[in-house]
């Protein structure tokens, strides 16, 4: 079933913003345990980078994308 282009847009807005929620989470964690701000800069990208591919590939198996 092929959605609007606006829901799949919404989708990936949903997955972008997920995604950066566990970024900052990251972050948080990594400068919680003492870790500098660019490292812990460093943590939060690398959580994002690996989270927004993870949920789009979600998105496109459950067939919302």
């Amino acid at each position: 079933m092929s959605h609007p282009r606006t829901v799949r847009a919404l989708w990936v807005l949903v997955a972008v913003l997920f995604s950066a929620l566990v970024a900052l989470v990251a972050g948080i964690l990594a400068g919680a345990t003492g870790r500098s701000f660019p490292e812990a800069v460093l943590h939060a990208g690398a959580a994002f980078a690996a989270t927004l591919p993870l949920c789009l590939t979600v998105l496109a198996a459950l067939g919302e994308l």
